[in-house]
Order: C-alpha cells, then structure tokens, then sequence
C-alpha cells in the first residue's frame, strides 16, 4: 500500500525522502550507593575524666565501691557489657565519649527499654529495639529535662561573661597579671583579687595537711591552682569567695589558743 511504501522510505519522485526514526534506548539506571553506616571504633573504650570517680577500673572491669563483689561493667574488646539497668546512663556517656553514634542492646524488653531511654536521651540511636509511641513519648521528656538540665548548668559555670571589646580582655588580662605578680597576702588584701586568693589559700590549707613533710609538692600543687585561677580571671569568669575552710581554720586556731591558755592558766 502507498501509505506502506511511505513509512518503508519509497516515496514517488519528487518529495523528500523519509528519514527512518531512529530508536534510542534508554540509559542503564545504575542503583545508588546506600550511605555507609558510621563505623564504631574497633579499639577499647576508654573511660572519661569525668566518669572517674564514679567507676573504679580494676583491668578491664569496672566497679561502683570496693564491697562491690561484682563487676558494674565489663570492657569485652570495643564492646561494653552490664546487667545493671542503674548503670546505663553512665554506659552510654562512655559509649557517647568514644564517638559512637548508636548502640546494639541484648536482654529483655525490659532491660532494652531502659537502655533506649538512656541512649536516646543523650542522642544516640539504638539499632535493634522499636519503641512503642508511649515510650517515645517518655524518651522525648527525659531528652527535654536533660537538655533543660544542661542549660542550666553551661549557665552557671559561665557566670558573668567576659566583656568582647579589646578594652575589656586587656583589662582582665593586666589583672590576671596582677594576682601572678603579687603575693597571697598581696592578694588577699586586694579589693579586686580577695575571692580569688581565697580559693589559693583553701588550696595551701589542703596541700599542708597533704604533703605535711614535703613542702615542694605542697608548693606545686598550690602554684598550679594559682595559674588555674589566673587564667580563669583573665576570662572574666565569676569567682565565688570561700569562706568555709577558712573559717573551720580560724575556729581550729582559736581552740588550740584557748587550750593553750587554759594549759598556762590564763584566761581570753
């Protein structure tokens, strides 16, 4: 047929020939790469200055006290193992300190829950349990009061903010300068570092009973206090005055002269 012809290119004299359509086949739709899971560190956990004085590390086990007859936890590799549900919390700021982004539980729906609560407080993801909308709802108020927590907390230890101008940090910086120069009885009677002297005298009183018969360690420790508060004014932080050592020291001093009186026979 001629409408047969025309579509197989045999078009009568005088028109153009039709060109054949070419076909063209789809791209390949390569599938993309999942993102790869961040890997948990391989090597052991370690244990966090600020999770010390709450464990004791004995090898690879860690107790509360030393009447603990058993282990809290235990380091097995890069893994962390307990059956104590009122340890989680501290687990998992260990966890969350080796730069772990989740964490596998094993147990019962019990124990698994708590750990979920735990973990999801401080934002890291548990891979192996579903929580039920009700404990979701208990895991967001418990992140909600941690985070609350915290603010207030960061508030505290900021105190008063340290000035931005150049001015303001030149003027700390000069009275840091000041509290290094001087001498603790300098500083003690200078209106500006009375409180922080006052935190390197509790810390002369301490190290004297410490190192009561070597004065060199006693002065170290005192020296690095010196410069830890010197730095801390060159902040600008709030330095808050101690007054309870000193005046446990003061009454000590005070009874001691009384027996000394009444041993002599005299009187105040």
């Amino acid at each position: 047929m001629k409408m047969a012809d025309e579509l197989e290119g045999s078009a009568p004299s005088g028109r153009s020939r039709a060109m054949p359509t070419k076909q063209v086949k789809p791209k390949p739709i390569t599938p993309k790469a999942a993102p790869e899971k961040p890997k948990r560190k391989s090597e052991p956990p370690t244990i966090t200055d600020d999770l010390t004085g709450k464990f004791l590390r004995v090898g690879n086990k860690l107790y509360r006290t030393s009447d603990d007859k058993t282990p809290i936890v235990r380091i097995a590799g890069d893994r962390l193992k307990t059956s104590n549900i009122d340890a989680l919390p501290d687990i998992v700021r260990i966890a969350k300190a080796n730069g772990w982004a989740s964490i596998k539980v094993g147990g019962g729906d019990k124990f698994k829950k708590a750990a979920y609560l735990a973990a999801t407080a401080q934002g890291l993801a548990v891979e192996n349990y579903t929580p039920s909308k009700l404990v979701q709802a208990e895991a967001d108020r418990l992140r909600e009061r941690l985070a609350e927590r915290e603010k207030r907390r960061e508030g505290k230890k900021a105190g008063i903010k340290a000035p931005q101008t150049e001015e303001g940090l030149s003027k700390l910086k000069a009275l840091s300068d000041r509290f290094l120069s001087q001498s603790h009885a300098e500083n003690a009677r200078d209106p500006d570092l009375r409180r922080a002297q006052s935190l390197v005298a509790q810390t002369i009183s301490i190290a004297r009973v410490k190192y009561p018969d070597d004065p060199v360690k006693a002065s170290k420790e005192v020296e690095a206090r010196r410069q830890e508060v010197a730095i801390r004014i060159a902040k600008g932080e709030n330095i808050a005055v101690v007054q309870v050592r000193n005046s446990q020291t003061q009454r000590v001093r005070d009874i001691t002269r009384e027996q000394v009186l009444q041993r002599d026979g005299r009187s105040r």
